[in-house]
């Protein structure tokens, strides 16, 4: 009991000062996304569509998978360089693939935009006419509240080297609440490894300090 306590407490903790999560997609997803009012894990889209082969193989570029009637833009993992890597406790590349794609992923932020992290993200795609969804925090756990967030301390498809040192990952890249051992302002991703059912409120921009406009 006290546990489970103390982890709503942190996980308010968070909401309170990073109150909004931000999702960005390609503009061809959206009615998919309308039609479902949910988001899936790119593994879950994968597996749907017959495409297992893709689980544990990085994207170089976008893959277009096929379910029912619907074509689904899955994004590159360009920027996931083998080479600026530190895989820890056996961890291999292709564990770490899987392990991205079976998540969604959200960058924090608050009313005004994303974090820096995901503002440099939407810059990448800019070109691709990409849009963001902004949902509030406290309405999408209230929505899931089987879901559990897991936080990471690093833009986990795009490792960098700093000063010589390969950026670590592993089975501990992606943390709960309690694990968790930083601030909210630590926090550069906000992850669920399960279907997210979107709030009524949820909105999307084509930039990431909007106009916002309802998505559902």
């Amino acid at each position: 009991m006290v546990t489970v306590w103390r982890c709503s407490l942190l996980a308010q903790h968070f909401a309170d000062s990073r109150p909004f999560l931000y999702h960005l997609t390609d503009r061809s997803n959206l009615d998919h996304i309308r039609e479902t009012r949910t988001l899936f894990p790119a593994a879950t889209l994968m597996e749907r569509a017959g495409r297992t082969e893709l689980l544990r193989v990085r994207r170089p570029n976008y893959e277009r998978v096929i379910i029912g009637n619907r074509a689904i833009l899955i994004r590159d993992q360009a920027p996931l360089h083998r080479g600026n890597l530190k895989l820890l406790n056996g961890f291999s590349f292709g564990d770490l693939v899987e392990s991205i794609n079976r998540r969604i992923f959200f960058w924090p932020g608050t009313a005004i935009g994303p974090i820096s992290y995901g503002v440099r993200h939407f810059e990448r795609y800019r070109q691709d006419g990409p849009v963001f969804l902004r949902i509030d925090y406290p309405s999408l756990l209230l929505a899931n509240p089987s879901a559990v967030p897991l936080y990471c301390r690093y833009n986990s498809g795009s490792p960098r080297c700093s000063n010589g040192k390969k950026s670590p990952r592993g089975p501990d890249t992606f943390l709960s609440t309690l694990a968790f051992n930083g601030t909210p302002s630590q926090v550069v991703e906000v992850t669920f490894s399960s279907e997210i059912e979107l709030p009524t409120q949820t909105k999307f921009g084509r930039q990431p300090g909007g106009p916002w406009n309802s998505l559902l």
